[in-house]
């Protein structure tokens, strides 16, 4: 399982810092603990480039990595990573606003290239006051909606679920997806989606 090669492009704390796109971007972000490291090195495998921790809230800047998604040289993606949102202990208000800044710069120097926000969801919650605020900011953005942990909510439960979700759901420009990394449902779904925006894009 994997979209191909990938390495590291940048890391930022500082909006300041964000550099310019150069291709096709994709922004992964999500509530805190939803699982987004581990969906991010499901991308990557076999290489384990985004930090996993039991403790929520550990990212707390940008970082970007690049990945090979077929053998022409514009066939790349670059995948970056946001800090989790949320109820994640000691996170402060200037945390917070740190964290919006930085989602600003990305939009504004990702626009010339292409960009995809790829918004993780738990299945197993409900779409609380940080959803609708998140929802409220995307508003006019491209957005894929992708539920982690799909191994925890039954087939037949999941309609259920998405209908829970369903403001969310129906402005995306694709899903809901279902994804397990513990079972790798999915992520064909999550990978031709990839390789289409890059082709999107490259055609612009």
């Amino acid at each position: 399982m994997g979209l191909g090669r990938a390495e590291v492009t940048f890391t930022v704390l500082s909006p300041d810092e964000v550099p310019p796109g150069k291709r096709a971007r994709w922004a992964v972000l999500g509530r805190s603990n939803v699982g987004k490291s581990s969906f991010l090195n499901s991308l990557v495998h076999p290489r384990t480039l985004f930090h996993t921790s039991s403790r929520p809230g550990k990212t707390w800047g940008l970082i970007g990595v690049e990945i090979e998604v077929g053998k022409h040289p514009n066939a790349r993606l670059e995948v970056v990573d946001l800090p989790g949102f949320g109820y994640a202990k000691g996170h402060t208000g200037a945390t917070r606003r740190t964290w919006d800044e930085l989602a600003d710069a990305l939009r504004d120097q990702s626009r010339d290239t292409g960009l995809m926000w790829v918004w993780l969801a738990d299945p197993v919650r409900k779409p609380e006051a940080e959803e609708a605020g998140l929802l409220r900011w995307l508003s006019g953005e491209p957005y894929i909606f992708v539920f982690t942990k799909a191994d925890q909510v039954k087939v037949k439960d999941r309609e259920a679920v998405e209908a829970a979700w369903k403001d969310v759901i129906e402005p995306a420009t694709e899903g809901p997806f279902w994804t397990s990394t513990l079972k790798g449902e999915g992520f064909e779904k999550v990978f031709t989606s990839a390789r289409s925006f890059v082709r999107e894009v490259s055609q612009r």
